[in-house]
């Protein structure tokens, strides 16, 4: 008990009854979350300058293919329409008529595979910026449904392997695509992303350790449950 008259932390037993406590960051090496708007942490915890530039990268290359999908689809509609026009000129033909049925239907068949291929575009160009607006912003319904399905996008692995699935993607339109600039654009921007997501892994691990998916709901509202569940 300090004496009267003295401050209680000149007594060296008050040291003893005070609660230890310590400070954050006492080692540099150490990143300690403070809590960020959707409970990952700041902006520190997230890995840095490097994984919120590739997020920003993925965030700019799903508006690019959901654009070239849009235009695909577009492009194809004009297309068609202006083919089955002109056939609708050799109905007059009995003989023809038959012939050009046969050619329009095959131009039909041939051509349906690039507005097929431009719709699953504009869904993985969906699919990859809800991910990362999940990732800036908390939709811890939408996060929890997406865990369960789409659980490959949450590792820098699994993102990079989606990636560059995408870009092949791309690349099978071929000499088929309406935008053919910005088809090939697209298609190599998206393989360059995908091969920087694999980099970041190989060649900077302290990097992809730091990396943070997005929290389940149940890891945001603190009970119990695995935050890295179906996370590749």
């Amino acid at each position: 008990m300090a004496d009267y008259g003295s401050p209680a932390w000149v007594n060296n037993d008050s040291n003893n009854s005070a609660p230890a406590v310590s400070e954050a960051n006492v080692d540099p090496g150490v990143v300690v979350a403070t809590g960020g708007k959707n409970g990952q942490g700041s902006t520190s915890g997230k890995g840095g300058c490097l994984l919120t530039m590739l997020s920003l990268l993925n965030m700019g290359l799903a508006f690019m293919m959901a654009a070239l999908g849009v235009l695909t689809i577009l492009s194809w509609g004009s297309t068609n329409n202006k083919s089955s026009g002109n056939g609708n000129g050799m109905d007059d033909d009995a003989t023809g008529s038959s012939g050009g049925g046969k050619s329009s239907s095959g131009f039909f068949k041939m051509s349906l595979g690039e507005p097929f291929l431009a719709f699953y575009m504009v869904l993985f160009a969906a699919l990859l910026f809800l991910y990362e607006l999940m990732w800036w912003s908390p939709m811890t319904n939408l996060n929890d449904n997406m865990r369960k399905n789409f659980g490959f996008m949450y590792g820098l692995r699994g993102k990079g392997l989606y990636l560059v699935f995408v870009a092949f993607l791309c690349f099978g339109l071929g000499k088929d695509a309406s935008v053919k600039i910005l088809n090939y654009f697209t298609g190599v921007s998206f393989l360059a992303a995908g091969l920087l997501h694999i980099f970041v892994i190989c060649y900077r691990p302290e990097t992809a350790k730091e990396y943070q998916p997005p929290r389940s709901s149940a890891a945001v509202h603190g009970e119990s449950g695995d935050n890295n569940e179906n996370v590749v």
